[in-house]
């Protein structure tokens, strides 16, 4: 059997077809018919040959022949409709005395498979294509004499032919399709647009962005333009002229799946150094950050946001609060980088990358008070999608296409004596420079029809195997080294790397960092667009087999995909016993994948690399196993409501199967709605989180899975405050090998103890958190509760310590973390009675919401606020006081009661009577049983206000919560009689206990008499 060399084309297919033969045979006689045909078809393939027309067969009275097979010409579809003019006009001149022939002709354009062997041998067979079949059917109804064109040929002559329509014809087979007929070739109209302009005025724009971050202002500049329009070439020219003034950081983004496509942030932080690791970046930092604690945070944000390290600390938190870290850190970064002068930060091809870097950028640059440059080029789709704010710092600039003289001086310095024709180019300076570089080594000197075209007829000049070369290195990506190609060619390694540094020479690649890249990527579209299906697919799979590192399984994932997740791999791979074993190494790596961008914050490519791992699912255990990844990567990114129905998905898929969901599906799914609520659109219902805690917990002690029960009691334990079921939870966990994914369940576990007035159980907790994982618990949220729990229990000086702890390990985080700092400062200082530095930090966490509008802020800034409502009543400033209540009331992301515990105390202050009657009405109304320190701050509300009464009825729960163990309860209740003794005639207030303690402000607040609004 004959060896087939496939390769996908665009090709332009002619059928010629002499009318009329069988008729004359009749009135002529068959002999002299036969010579006249013969003749007929040496002459019309002399035609077709004539303009670059391979005649691949005779079909009866017809030809068949192929523009663009074996050699492609930028011009194919030009060269075919003259040929097809041509036969028109030969049977037409033919002598009169001669036998009387007419032809029609069909012409149309289109992607095909062609056997390049075929095309070098018998050229039977050499091609299989929609617009074979067109351009045979347009043949059949063309009328004698006449040439009718198909919609892509048309489109493609559009400015070298004229036609006229023939509206939707009906070709048998195929159905009805517009048809034009060839009219007359004309010169090519180049009075149009020519696009592409001088680039001073874009020049100008960018120096002027330039001079503004000089001037101590984050700014960023957008480069957009379809590709090959200049905006690289734009960028070096502006950074070229720039000489050794700003410090130059650069990154170029790739499509998901390519080496490096997931770490433009990583290349930034290594610049030359691409072999870049946690080691070189902390070392990196030692000579820019002399404090070792914040250059620890620092390292932490940009390694993690780099993909250098996955910090359980950062994962740990909400979505918000972990972006504002990161932006924080690289700030932080800059800032420190930027004191030695500017930084421009160079990235190219910005619409490859993760909506979570993009939205980076704009946030490092948005009302950012340091010098440095941001200045990206990306495709226009970018623009599409969003994601960088407009803002008088923003600079957006599109390019558009080179003017002609322009055009012209490009096409000479590429190469080409003259230019003519180099319209059809329309601007586009890759276009220009690509057909001049053709034209300069002999190629066809016609317009060519599209980018593509021209690059394709540059690659007909290599030999075949070179070509090859270039399709395998087109597999790895736009960036590869020699020894990939080998693996994919199954090459010698010295020979290939002989065979690229040529290549490098005649500019179809170029070097790159321990390897090549394509000079263009178009040049590497093209390339990759010219394999077939089949051998493309059985490539990726080689390639993902022995090219990839089993640790990259982002690339292995992008790999697998390309081989089995497209809708041919159903019959390329038919038969093959290698595809059950490919798909599910598809599936592990894609869910994998998928894990890791959940780790890099990268949550919608998180989702969508595990949704395409559905393709690979072989029965419904499979499908309940992506369900649920897809189901804690919407979690992760904050999408409860999608990640709740995910995860009820994977539990139906298992219950229809009659099989028990995997025990960790319910803890996982149940976290969303009793932890974090307030993230859902429509939260589910409470019976429905009740009927499936029960589930659960049947499920688990099924599967005497320990892990899964703990954390499901701990759940139930928060949601009913029900401490028995947490004790319970608790000790099971004790005999867990790997207590770290408890780490959540314990944390909320010890907030629910402090909560309810357990502080022993309290400190255990948080005795177990310690001993757990480091990373597995961030240090803020150690030292917040830690500090917590020491105010709650009288030990003011441990409370204050944990305090200036945390406000310095915060120092370098975002400010949504930071004002959680405050929050404990406020929290202090009022126990202390410092008025003034409570109002300091008061205004530092306005200054901060102000500056930082694009954060979400939650009830932390609220009791800032209303500290300082009670500072300044407490000072004898009730104006004051009461003008900044409407600013405390704003509505913020709150957790149970804490929000209005401290509005209660502010309204109390200033004697806003009918307000705190109102707010514990309202916190009754709801049916849930108050906390303790709500109790607590109703207590000193009620003294302050003298409601006697009503003090009488709250009393008893906080006496029952002090005598588990906490000094400063019992000091603030037995200042509380004091003062209800005094007002019933009983000796003078001494508070003495309490000011023991150092709790000077409670004492204040219990002794404060607010006089009536």
């Amino acid at each position: 059997m004959r060896e087939q060399r496939l390769e996908r084309r665009v090709v332009t297919a002619l059928f010629v077809d002499v009318v009329g033969s069988a008729a004359l045979t009749q009135e002529l006689g068959p002999e002299r018919v036969k010579r006249a045909l013969d003749r007929a078809f040496a002459e019309l393939a002399a035609l077709i040959v004539a303009e670059g027309g391979t005649v691949e067969k005779y079909i009866g009275d017809a030809i068949h022949a192929l523009f663009g097979v074996p050699a492609t010409h930028p011009d194919d579809p030009q060269r075919a409709l003259r040929a097809a003019d041509a036969c028109v006009r030969w049977a037409a001149a033919r002598p009169l005395a001669s036998v009387p022939l007419e032809v029609r002709v069909g012409v149309e354009t289109g992607e095909a498979i062609i056997d390049l062997a075929a095309t070098e041998t018998e050229r039977q067979q050499m091609s299989i294509g929609a617009c074979v079949n067109v351009a045979a059917r347009l043949q059949q109804v063309a009328e004698p004499g006449q040439v009718a064109v198909g919609p892509t040929c048309r489109e493609a002559n559009a400015e070298v032919a004229e036609f006229i329509g023939l509206g939707e014809v009906d070709l048998k087979g195929l159905g009805r399709l517009p048809a034009w007929r060839l009219v007359a070739l004309v010169r090519s109209r180049a009075g149009g647009r020519v696009p592409f302009v001088g680039r001073e005025p874009e020049l100008g724009l960018l120096r002027l962005a330039y001079a503004r971050a000089r001037s101590g202002r984050g700014v960023l500049a957008l480069v957009s333009g379809p590709p090959g329009q200049g905006k690289t070439r734009l960028v070096e020219e502006f950074v070229a002229g720039l000489g050794a003034g700003p410090r130059l950081v650069k990154a170029r983004c790739r499509p998901a799946g390519e080496p490096e496509a997931a770490s433009p942030l990583r290349q930034l932080l290594a610049t030359e150094n691409t072999a870049m690791s946690m080691e070189d970046l902390t070392a990196g930092l030692a000579g820019l950050l002399p404090d070792a604690t914040e250059r620890h945070r620092v390292a932490t944000v940009l390694g993690h946001s780099a993909g250098l390290i996955v910090s359980r600390e950062l994962t740990g938190l909400p979505a918000g609060q972990r972006q504002d870290e990161i932006v924080n850190g690289w700030r932080r970064y800059l800032g420190v980088l930027a004191r030695a002068g500017p930084v421009l930060m160079w990235i190219d091809d910005l619409h490859w990358a993760d909506g979570e870097v993009v939205q980076l950028l704009d946030r490092l640059t948005l009302s950012a008070e340091m010098p440095v440059l941001v200045l990206a080029t990306a495709r226009p789709e970018l623009s599409a999608q969003g994601g960088l704010r407009p803002g008088g710092d923003r600079f957006f600039l599109t390019l558009d296409a080179l003017d002609e003289g322009a055009a012209r001086t490009l096409a000479r310095h590429a190469g080409s004596a003259d230019a003519p024709g180099i319209e059809r180019a329309e601007g586009n300076p890759l276009f220009v420079i690509e057909l001049a570089r053709a034209r300069s080594l002999g190629i066809e000197r016609h317009v060519p029809l599209t980018l593509n075209g021209v690059i394709g007829a540059r690659l007909e000049e290599l030999p075949a195997r070179d070509r090859e070369l270039l399709q395998c290195a087109a597999i790895v990506g736009e960036t590869f080294t020699a020894r990939d190609v080998a693996l994919l060619s199954g090459r010698d390694p010295a020979e290939v790397a002989g065979a690229l540094e040529r290549l490098a020479e005649l500019l179809y690649l170029q070097p790159a960092a321990a390897g090549y890249r394509f000079h263009h990527a178009l040049v590497r579209d093209v390339a990759y667009g010219r394999l077939t299906a089949a051998n493309r697919m059985q490539l990726h799979a080689r390639y993902a087999r022995e090219g990839v590192r089993p640790e990259d399984v982002e690339i292995l994932a992008h790999h697998l995909w390309e081989a089995v997740g497209l809708a041919d791999a159903d019959w390329v791979w038919e038969g093959s016993g290698d595809l059950p074993g490919l798909r599910q190494a598809a599936l592990h790596a894609h869910l994998v994948a998928g894990g890791r961008y959940v780790d890099r914050a990268a949550y919608a490519r998180a989702i969508d690399t595990c949704r395409r791992a559905l393709r690979f699912a072989s029965g419904p255990p499979d499908t309940a196993r992506v369900e649920q990844a897809i189901a804690a990567a919407c979690a992760a990114g904050g999408e409860a409501d999608e990640a709740w129905a995910h995860y009820m998905r994977a539990r139906e898929i298992h219950r229809d199967a009659g099989t028990d969901p995997p025990a960790d599906l319910y803890p996982s799914a149940l976290e969303l709605p009793v932890y974090t609520s307030g993230m859902f659109r429509q939260a589910p219902a409470a019976g429905a989180i009740e009927a499936l805690l029960q589930e659960g917990k049947d499920v688990a002690g099924r599967a005497r899975d320990d892990a899964s029960l703990a954390r499901l009691l701990a759940l139930d334990a928060y949601r009913s405050h029900d401490p028995a079921q947490l004790v319970e939870a608790l000790r099971i966990s004790e005999g867990l090998s790997d207590p770290a994914p408890l780490a959540s369940c314990l944390e909320h576990a010890a907030i629910l103890q402090n909560r309810v007035g357990e502080f022993a159980m309290a400190a255990r907790l948080y005795e177990r958190l310690d001993a757990l994982d480091p990373a597995s618990v961030p240090v803020d949220r150690k030292l917040e509760f830690r500090g917590i729990l020491a105010l709650h229990t009288g030990r003011l000086e441990e409370a204050e310590r944990l305090a200036e702890r945390l406000l310095a390990a915060n120092a370098s985080r975002g400010p949504h973390l930071r004002t959680h700092s405050y929050r404990e400062q406020c929290h202090v200082l009022l126990a202390r009675g410092d008025w003034r530095a409570l109002r300091e930090v008061a205004a530092d966490t306005e200054q901060l919401v102000a500056t930082h509008s694009s954060t979400s802020f939650c009830y932390a800034v609220t009791t800032a606020r209303a500290f300082a409502v009670v500072a300044h009543a407490l000072e004898g400033k009730p104006a004051e006081a009461r003008a900044l209540l409407s600013r405390a009331e704003l509505p913020l992301q709150a957790e149970p009661l804490e929000r209005e515990s401290v509005l209660l105390l502010a309204y109390g202050t200033v004697g806003a009577r009918a307000e705190v009657a109102r707010l514990r009405r309202q916190i009754r109304e709801q049916g849930e049983t108050p906390f303790w320190f709500f109790h607590r701050m109703e207590a000193v509300v009620l003294t302050m206000l003298g409601r006697w009464q009503d003090l009488a009825e709250v009393l008893p729960s906080l006496e029952r919560i002090a005598a588990r163990g906490s000094p400063y309860l019992e000091a603030l209740l037995e200042a509380i009689h004091e003062e209800m003794g005094a007002a019933r005639g009983g000796p003078a207030v001494a508070h003495r206990k309490l000011r023991e303690l150092g709790y000077a402000g409670w004492s204040q607040l219990l002794a404060h008499r607010p006089a009536a609004p």
